[in-house]
């Protein structure tokens, strides 16, 4: 990584001042936008009145000075540069003051704070704008890219932390004027621009690229400029964070970042745990940045009116008919349907909602009630009074009602989302979840059929769709293991003799009833299954039944055939490609095929371009790259690749609920906290059998994720055991060889994380090579980049490798 010189162009003391230019534009450019938007919004009315014009007025003014500040940059420097001057130089100041015990001790504290932050606006941004659920790695990438930026300049450039919450404010409050001024109204930023990853609601089947790159326009602004916005929000925090770690020395350093990491998730699952909602997310990340870290600094009064307008933006009461409740999966809006009953939508997108076909409302029910009651009550038509029913995505309790209407003795209702389930049992009319015969289950899906010691008569997955990604670090969604060849073969097993199974999706394409339907068709001891096109919530809600020792057949096809339904088999029994079946190594569901999407294409460039610039604008790209920290580079690629892979993975093994995930995210770091240890204890000094055991383990990994559907160890627990080894092993091993490296006398470890942070937004980038290839292909790649670790090491035996390549340096001899 290059770092700049006092060369004139770059100047030390030009530092912040640069950043906040860039901040400034790309607000500005949001901004800009907006008004655009606001503008068109307007025309599109057909009656206005005096409050419609001033508020347009409002906004154009706004726009004009957005667009000033974007073609006339010095405008706004000519009024700021002083006090961002003042900022670094004050700050610079009070901490040469500092004692260095003070300095230790705020290791822990704002490597928290450096966690918490990017967590927080990972959570924040998805529970806004749809786009980042389905794009979340993509904030986590640009906080990588602020952080390590902020980290390869600490102890080069003044550091400013009192620009933090300034520059976080006024982006929380852009990005909230964006989703309820404009997007509420019209949807400009709430588009997904995808076609081949295809979102809940998509209708279409071939791509009009010219429709999709018009209507996804916004939201690609959306993205590049809010990647830009956090990395200079986290790029101060990333600099604060590599001028305290050079307090101490390195490896002591480095477990108090290690410890305030995990002390940074244990802090958000404490506050999902008890849904709270964004103001105290950001109340305990401000909150702490300003209280231990800007009490002192002259510049107090901006942090605390920032922080109090941060606040006041989060806090204030938006749509006041609508309750927000922040889940540990997502945010949901409850609202009041025409009728009076519950309305549920998700991130600003219709989610679920409720029905009232109680026996006691029959006379007054209209004709869509009558529709709904025959889609709820359809699959009991192939088995009638069932003794024991188990219904996936029990949501807010609609098929549990349908069930106790049709005479179910016992329902098991799963559902992995503590929230909807609570709405669902206080808001449902017909209260299915009070009745004695329904058990309810707070559980992923796949671990519920997996750990299940009973036989159903009937199977219901009831539209499972999920809003969610699985992770920050995957972009796999929370129910992609639910829809694999596996997963649906492990519910199939639990099937009494005759027992049946439905399943119902809102086909936003035709291929993905072709691949349920094909699942269903290879299914041992299936019979031929059925596809209904029942059209409940959209024209394609399409069922498919299939029945275990029989082919199943269409009851009363003339009297459904009136209300609607329609029988597609044979249009779903035609043959599909094999290879774009989802699989647990290969669970992407929601793909039409193995592909590079265009769309994530599109934003994986705009990554490298954006990076390109911060780097540019921050640090600058005067310096040669120092190759004696290229292994710090590629073990965070590495490392980020096996991460992913260890959450996917223990997703998939111990139920892909928000516990498990932060769970495994903790795990990873005190891993990593254990190796560093070991090497402290100087139990090892050299890296050589750590880098041999990393690449062992990542090799047995590889070959035991590529067949462990067919592997019998046992009991399902002694599996487990050896799945969790496996998946902790490597984290281990590159901890060791991480940790042995920045123990050297020779290594400044700042730079050391600067390099490894972007290597994990490489190895991030990486990742979605898993759409075309699997995930177990990430254990190829990680095994690639460990190697080039090693290569790039000091070890004696990697400067022979070295040398025989030609490619030994001054700058990397031992």
């Amino acid at each position: 990584m290059g770092t700049h010189h006092d060369n004139g162009e770059y100047r030390t003391g030009d530092a912040n001042r640069r950043l906040v230019r860039f901040f400034s534009i790309c607000l500005s450019t949001l901004l800009f936008v907006y008004s655009i938007m606001a503008v068109r919004l307007f025309l599109d009315r057909e009656s206005f009145d005096a409050v419609d014009l001033l508020l347009l007025s409002a906004r154009l003014l706004l726009g004009g000075v957005a667009l000033l500040v974007v073609v006339d940059p010095p405008w706004l420097a000519r009024r700021l540069d002083r006090q961002i001057d003042l900022m670094g130089s004050l700050f610079e100041q009070a901490f040469a003051n500092s004692s260095t015990k003070e300095k230790i001790r705020l290791i822990v504290l704002v490597t928290m704070v450096s966690l918490l932050l990017e967590l927080v606006m990972i959570r924040w941004l998805a529970s806004v704008f749809p786009v980042f659920s389905f794009f979340k790695n993509f904030t986590l990438l640009a906080c990588f890219l602020g952080l390590g930026a902020g980290y390869a300049v600490a102890d080069k450039q003044p550091c400013a932390p009192a620009l933090v919450l300034p520059m976080l404010a006024l982006f929380v409050g852009v990005v909230t004027l964006l989703r309820y001024d404009v997007s509420a109204a019209n949807g400009f930023f709430a588009a997904l621009p995808m076609h081949e990853q295809t979102a809940v609601g998509g209708t279409t089947d071939g791509p009009n690229w010219l429709v999709l790159l018009k209507s996804g326009a916004p939201v690609y602004v959306l993205l590049a400029m809010s990647f830009v916005l956090c990395a200079c929000i986290c790029y101060p925090v990333g600099q604060l964070c590599g001028k305290l770690l050079q307090s101490t020395d390195a490896l002591k350093a480095y477990s108090l970042n290690l410890i305030g990491s995990i002390l940074g998730v244990v802090a958000l699952c404490v506050m999902s745990l008890f849904w709270l909602p964004p103001a105290v997310w950001f109340t305990v990340t401000g909150g702490v940045l300003l209280v231990f870290v800007l009490s002192r600094d002259t510049r107090l009064p901006v942090g605390v009116a920032s922080f109090c307008l941060l606040l006041a933006v989060l806090s204030w009461p938006v749509q006041q008919e609508i309750q927000r409740i922040y889940s540990p999966y997502q945010l949901l809006e409850r609202m009041a349907k025409s009728d009076g009953l519950m309305n549920l939508l998700s991130g600003g997108a219709y989610y679920q909602k409720v029905f009232n076909l109680a026996e006691s409302n029959r006379g007054h029910e209209t004709e869509e009630d009558r529709y709904v009651r025959a889609y709820y009550e359809f699959p009991f038509n192939f088995k009638n009074r069932p003794q024991r029913v188990a219904i996936v995505g029990a949501g807010s309790g609609n098929d549990v009602a349908a069930a106790l209407r049709m005479g179910a003795s016992h329902v098991d209702a799963i559902e992995i989302d503590p929230a909807i389930a609570h709405l669902g049992k206080h808001y449902h009319p017909e209260h299915p979840y009070d009745d004695p015969r329904v058990t309810l289950r707070i559980n992923d899906a796949r671990n519920f059929f997996r750990t299940a010691d009973q036989q159903y008569d009937l199977i219901i997955y009831g539209v499972l769709d999920s809003h969610t990604a699985l992770s920050h670090a995957s972009n796999l969604r929370v129910d992609s293991y639910v829809y694999t060849r596996e997963g649906i073969a492990e519910a199939f097993k639990l099937l009494k003799p005759d027992g049946v199974m439905s399943v119902a999706f809102a086909l936003p394409n035709e291929s993905l009833g072709f691949k349920l339907s094909h699942i269903l068709q290879g299914l041992p001891g299936a019979g031929k299954p059925l596809a209904v096109r029942v059209r409940y919530d959209s024209s394609t809600t399409t069922a498919f039944i299939a029945q275990k020792g029989r082919d199943v057949a269409m009851p009363d096809i003339n009297a459904f055939a009136a209300i609607g339904f329609t029988d597609v088999s044979k249009h779903f029994a035609q043959p599909y490609p094999e290879a774009s079946i989802p699989t647990d190594d290969w669970p992407f569901f929601y793909m039409i095929e193995r592909t590079y999407p265009v769309s994530y294409m599109i934003a994986l460039g705009m990554v490298l371009l954006l990076s390109y610039m911060f780097v540019r604008k921050t640090i600058g790209l005067t310096g040669p790259i120092e190759r004696g920290y290229l292994p710090f580079f590629f073990l965070g690629a590495g490392f980020m690749l096996v991460e992913t892979k260890a959450i996917t993975e223990l997703g998939l093994h111990l139920g892909g609920t928000w516990f498990v995930i932060a769970a495994t995210i903790i795990l990873v770091l005190v891993m990593a906290f254990l190796a560093n240890l070991i090497v402290q204890g100087r139990v090892v000094q050299q890296t050589g059998l750590a880098y041999l055991g990393l690449l062992v383990s990542l090799l047995v990994g590889y070959f035991y994720a590529r067949n462990h559907g067919l592997v019998t160890l046992g009991s399902p627990q002694v599996s487990l055991a050896v799945s969790c080894v496996l998946l902790t092993l490597p984290l281990f091993f590159s901890g060791i060889v991480f940790s042995t490296l920045i123990g050297r006398a020779d290594v400044n470890i700042s730079t050391a994380l600067a390099y490894n942070l972007m290597g994990a937004l490489f190895g991030g980038l990486m990742e979605y090579n898993s759409m075309y290839f699997g995930f177990s292909f990430l254990y190829l790649l990680a095994m690639g980049f460990y190697f080039l670790a090693w290569m790039f090491s000091w070890d004696p035996a990697a400067v022979w490798t070295r040398r025989r390549l030609g490619i030994l340096t001054q700058d990397s001899a031992p």
